[in-house]
């Protein structure tokens, strides 16, 4: 029993000893590397507005259900810059994209007490950006795992514009920011292939901006609000990708990111006057006669995205 205690004792000790050096001659090889990720994403963005289109509302429709949104995709190109430090185990880690929809739509059920009617129904042209920043303290579990943990700030922008592009300016803004906790995991495999995964928790807050009035369609719609309306983001992304390292400074990349956020309304109260708009187009642009008032409700929903990438990472 005691010499297999000692056997054990003698193996860990050989064991820690050979990782360290292995580590040592990475870092004397190169104590800092930066590294540049340029991704081919392909994005299905499904908004706030659609996951609340099917709110209940007792006293208008006591049922309404809407078909899987369409024309919600879009391809971008994403960047991730990072520093490492080998010599202290810290990294540094950069990376933005920016997503707009403009022609997202689905088929509307509605069930009122007189009739059930379906209809296509269009959402206004919006835009998503978010910014990382992250920084991290590296630990090697193994020398085949490294984890990383750490943590930074994130911002969220949503952009809402008018039905037509063409109107210019957005009809509402948020610009939010807050912390996020990160953890990296990357496994080396056999034939210089590597399995990555990572996982952001975030909350932001920020402000609200509105354009005042807006043109909808044929209406024009005007909000009387109190000025501290903010918009909230919490959630979290998770990603996780192949990569093969095919040059010594050089991988390619397959993986899939997931952007699971919920997005509501603070501190939200308004009221709103729409009247129907003749002439539409013309200089001349007259209003009805008839004033409708409302007082809508914003819920808590989600605003989410989730597809598959390509990518190419650069060591310099």
């Amino acid at each position: 029993m005691m010499k297999n205690f000692l056997i054990l004792i003698l193996f860990f000790i050989f064991y820690q000893n050979t990782f360290a050096l292995e580590i040592s001659k990475a870092k004397d090889a190169k104590e800092t590397l930066f590294h540049l990720l340029l991704k081919r994403q392909t994005y299905h963005y499904i908004p706030y507005e659609y996951t609340a289109l099917t709110d209940k509302n007792e006293s208008l429709y006591p049922s309404r259900k809407s078909s899987e949104l369409k024309e919600n995709g879009k391809v971008l190109i994403p960047f991730v810059f990072t520093y490492e430090n080998l010599a202290k185990a810290l990294k540094v880690e950069v990376s933005y994209f920016e997503i707009e929809i403009v022609n997202a739509n689905t088929l509307l059920f509605e069930n009122s007490p007189s009739q059930i009617s379906a209809s296509r129904f269009y959402l206004s042209p919006m835009a998503r950006s978010e910014f990382e920043g992250n920084a991290y303290k590296m630990f090697y579990l193994d020398p085949l795992w490294k984890v990383s943990l750490g943590g930074g700030i994130r911002n969220i922008n949503r952009y809402l514009y008018g039905n037509y592009l063409s109107q210019g300016a957005f009809k509402e803004y948020f610009f939010t920011y807050g912390p996020q906790f990160s953890i990296e995991s990357e496994v080396t495999l056999p034939y210089d292939l590597y399995w990555n995964l990572t996982l952001d928790i975030f909350y932001t807050q920020g402000t609200r901006f509105q354009r005042q009035p807006h043109l909808i369609e044929n209406k024009l719609t005007y909000a009387f609000n109190n000025a501290g309306t903010e918009g909230v983001f919490r959630g979290y992304e998770f990603d996780t990708s192949l990569s093969y390292q095919f040059h010594s400074n050089m991988r390619l990349f397959l993986g899939f990111n997931q952007i699971i956020s919920r997005f509501s309304y603070l501190n939200f109260n308004e009221l709103r006057v729409t009247s129907n708009t003749n002439n539409l187009g013309s200089p001349n642009i007259s209003l009805s006669d008839e004033f409708k008032w409302e007082k809508p409700i914003r819920k808590e929903n989600f605003d989410r995205l989730q597809g598959i990438y390509f990518g190419l990472m650069v060591t310099f």
